[in-house]
């Protein structure tokens, strides 16, 4: 696998598990704040780049 692959995935990860938890925060009216807190750092642990 090269790197591309490698981050391709890891982004494609890091997006999947930021929408579900997106959706809990969502219905369990989480503050905006600390969910972009943790979005931040869902991307930060799969060392990728989110772009908004």
């Amino acid at each position: 696998m090269n790197k591309s692959d490698s981050y391709d995935s890891k982004l494609s990860q890091a997006r999947t598990l930021a929408s579900q938890l997106g959706m809990f925060a969502e219905e369990n009216d989480i503050p905006k704040e600390l969910w972009d807190s943790l979005e931040a750092k869902i991307y930060d642990f799969y060392e990728v780049t989110y772009d908004r």
